[in-house]
């Protein structure tokens, strides 16, 4: 007589299918980024932080369940996008002034970003936090011609996008101390989360195509605080420094850029003009 044997399925085999990573699934999840932050600025601003609350708690339920999956660490990545907004959105910085704005959500996101890259254990050079190979003359003049770019993105970002200046007085300890938040919380964070985490992450998913992605994204979540010829500007200043952080695989010059084109925007440029 022959013998049946009943083989039982653990549930959460089952689960394999449903969270195996794919370049569709992470797609899906930069539509959900930049279709929450479309409804936050034009619909209903309140819901954003519910809508980033509820991506966050799914990005991490995912990566939990896909543990044997060898590209879940790039959901941890992502998660850096809506810590960065739930932050900002739900931060009192209403309340305070414009120069502590910026470390109430730097500080916190900051922790959190040490937080994915001691879990994630991936090499700092995959995410750009490194000096970048010079080994030609071209090499060099491309990492400096990139770092200067800066100030004439700063001054057409002043002209354009109608910026908050943080400092309007020529008070040296202000803009001091203004210059040390750009350089922190606004460029040296931007820089680690977008043209790090985010960049590796798409690169490593859609090849060459993942730095127009990353592109896509940073201009959508930064669309509130411009105008139309402001969001252009960020557009292609994102677009070049992700294009250079994808080829000298350093961050260093797209910050120093960021930063001379921040500060210009809101601490250098109000003073002179």
């Amino acid at each position: 007589m022959k013998k049946h044997i009943v083989k039982i399925v653990p549930f959460y085999s089952e689960l394999d299918a449903l969270t195996r990573i794919t370049p569709a699934r992470i797609l899906a999840y930069l539509i959900i980024f930049a279709a929450s932050e479309m409804q936050a600025v034009w619909i209903e601003p309140k819901l954003g932080t519910l809508y980033y609350g509820f991506i966050l708690v799914i990005l991490l339920h995912h990566y939990l369940f896909a543990g044997s999956d060898p590209n879940r660490k790039k959901l941890l990545l992502l998660t850096a996008i809506p810590m960065l907004r739930l932050m900002s959105m739900a931060m009192p910085v209403g309340l305070v002034e414009p120069l502590y704005r910026y470390p109430m959500v730097g500080i916190p996101v900051f922790l959190a970003v040490a937080m994915i890259l001691k879990e994630t254990a991936l090499p700092w050079s995959q995410l750009g936090l490194q000096l970048p190979p010079i080994q030609r003359t071209e090499q060099a003049w491309e990492n400096i011609l990139i770092a200067l770019s800066g100030i004439p993105l700063g001054i057409m970002g002043y002209y354009f996008a109608d910026p908050i200046p943080l400092v309007t007085t020529l008070n040296w300890a202000e803009i001091f101390a203004s210059l040390l938040v750009v350089i922190l919380y606004v460029a040296l964070l931007e820089e680690i989360v977008f043209r790090g985490m985010l960049l590796h992450a798409l690169v490593h998913t859609f090849g060459l195509i993942g730095v127009i992605f990353s592109s896509i994204i940073y201009t959508v979540l930064f669309s509130s605080y411009y105008s139309i010829q402001g969001i252009i500007l960020m557009g292609v200043a994102s677009l070049l420094y992700g294009w250079h952080v994808h080829e000298s695989g350093s961050i260093l010059a797209a910050t120093i850029s960021h930063t001379l084109m921040v500060a210009g925007m809101i601490i250098i440029w109000p003073i002179v003009f």
